[in-house]
């Protein structure tokens, strides 16, 4: 789940800090690392409002992680962290950056999302008649494009860092985690979009049903909310709202619904 907290205290020259949740008691400061922001394009200050996900760490401490400053912008690049004294390292550290290997893939999917567009115009739309249902190649290639199309809106949002966002694909499980307990119940777990791009699906199991039989390497298909963050963001809300205020959510894993 996405926090927001005030950094209340922070040692520059240490490089950690803690972080005052919003709507707790003083005693449940959470301890933040630079780590956590080294993608942002300055260090942060006391006084920051920090948006930011919580795990436990074996000895039962909490710590932040997949931080952001409020109203501060993210480096690509990484010009928040220590320059390296020694460029070649520094050009080789980009190289082995997950964000730029997510780049990359998004702009092989935009290359394929294309391809699919020209070919469905030009070969499956003309052969279909006006008056016929659409044959079950062009069928096959209206979903390839609108999985695509669903996939791209995500990859727009993860490089602008937009949150808020109600997106629907489908992935791949690629690693089950522990369920977070701290305040409603969410069962959580990894997918892997076709583009490479990561999302945590963040399932409320207090207003759906938990999908028991979930393991890695099922295929499932989402509905929600799209929050940002730096490892390819979370999607939430896939389940319908009590009080109908909010536009229902929804996962699907082998037929069925879980709502």
């Amino acid at each position: 789940m996405i926090n927001k907290g005030q950094l209340i205290r922070w040692n520059d020259s240490k490089g950690y800090g803690f972080i005052r949740v919003a709507n707790t008691q003083a005693d449940n400061d959470v301890f933040i690392h630079m780590s956590a922001l080294q993608h942002m394009v300055r260090r942060p200050l006391v006084g920051d409002v920090l948006y930011f996900q919580i795990e436990t760490q074996a000895d039962g401490k909490q710590r932040a992680f997949a931080a952001r400053i409020e109203g501060v912008d993210a480096s690509v690049k990484g010009c928040a962290v220590k320059s390296h004294s020694n460029q070649s390292n520094h050009k080789q550290a980009l190289s082995n950056s997950p964000i730029k290997g997510v780049l990359y893939r998004i702009a092989i999917m935009l290359v394929v999302l294309a391809i699919a567009s020209f070919v469905y115009n030009r070969v499956v739309a003309p052969t279909v008649a006006p008056s016929s249902s659409v044959t079950t190649y062009g069928s096959s290639a209206l979903i390839s494009t609108a999985v695509a199309a669903d996939e791209l809106r995500i990859s727009q949002a993860f490089l602008q860092q937009q949150s808020g966002i109600q997106v629907q694909s489908r992935g791949v499980v690629t690693r089950l985690l522990a369920d977070d307990t701290k305040g409603s119940r969410h069962q959580r777990f990894i997918v892997t979009l076709a583009n490479g791009q990561t999302l945590l699906i963040a399932h409320n199991i207090d207003l759906a049903p938990r999908i028991e039989s979930l393991k890695t390497g099922d295929s499932i298909s989402f509905y929600g909310v799209y929050e940002y963050n730096e490892r390819g963001g979370v999607v939430h809300w896939t389940h319908h709202d009590p009080q109908g205020r909010h536009i229902g959510g929804w996962l699907k894993h082998q037929g069925k619904t879980y709502q």
